[in-house]
């Protein structure tokens, strides 16, 4: 088989188990001697291996606090994390043209916690290679996260860089949308409705949706997203603008057609006459 196709099968296989611990591991280590014999110095095998190693190690930390980790749990979580690291510099080392490799570093470098500059580093590798990488750019962000290395200050700033960026495209600039939805889970309940309705929260929004659509005129769906936002931020100018561009409408992703038709109804009732 041409290697490539060896590693879409296996990664296909993995992804498909990642959720089963035990299938993870039985068909990872089945597979790996294999490949290994047969495809020795194929790049995109190491990082299939890093992959593995990545999610392995996550397996063994749990999704848990920190401080719910057991010893054992850490020194498997880290033991996991250097072979990932072993493999992706490998990878790295027989294909620096693959930004898959740095955006996952960036991850692994979340679990190692070695340096911010260490993740700054494989990011800009990472979008070096591929100036409209939206996964390295989500990487960095929850690499910022209060409860990782960041606050939400550093989000915001990551943010509005993702959008006045005159070298990043694609679907960056929604990055700025992502802060503030994580941001939002962060607040206590009572707080998370009103938030969208905030002045400087809004004029993010819109200049996010206004840059991605400057950027992606044709890439309609997300118009959906648009008028969304603008429903629960009371911007009603900006809904019944969006509106009449949605297209055929998604209706399920308002919540069902009723939803929607109340959504429209609300809008023409703040139209301006």
């Amino acid at each position: 088989m041409p290697a490539i196709e060896v590693y879409q099968a296996c990664s296909d296989l993995l992804t498909s188990v990642k959720n089963n611990g035990r299938q993870l591991e039985g068909f990872y280590f089945a597979l790996e001697p294999i490949i290994f014999t047969n495809w020795p110095s194929e790049y995109s095998l190491y990082l299939l291996k890093g992959t593995f190693y990545k999610d392995y190690a996550w397996q063994a930390r749990g999704g848990g606090w920190a401080r719910e980790v057991t010893a054992s749990g850490w020194t498997v979580f880290e033991q996991r994390l250097a072979e990932a690291e072993k493999a992706l510099d490998k990878a790295w080392e027989l294909n620096s043209k693959d930004e898959r490799i740095a955006n996952l570093m960036i991850t692994i470098e979340l679990g190692q916690g070695k340096g911010r500059a260490r993740m700054e580093k494989w990011f800009n590798r990472a979008m070096d290679l591929n100036t409209n990488y939206y996964d390295a750019c989500y990487s960095k962000l929850y690499y910022l996260e209060p409860k990782w290395y960041g606050s939400t200050e550093e989000m915001l700033k990551f943010g509005h860089e993702c959008v006045s960026s005159k070298k990043w495209g694609g679907h960056v600039p929604l990055i700025l949308l992502d802060v503030h939805v994580e941001i939002e889970k962060y607040l206590p309940a009572a707080e998370q409705k009103g938030y969208w309705k905030q002045p400087d929260v809004w004029k993010d929004i819109d200049s996010a949706f206004e840059k991605f659509f400057a950027l992606n005129p044709s890439e309609n769906g997300w118009r959906h997203n648009w008028a969304l936002y603008a429903y629960r931020a009371e911007q009603w100018d900006t809904l019944n603008r969006q509106i009449p561009l949605l297209g055929e409408i998604n209706y399920e992703f308002f919540g069902g057609k009723d939803e929607f038709d109340h959504m429209v109804s609300v809008a023409k009732q703040h139209a301006r006459k």
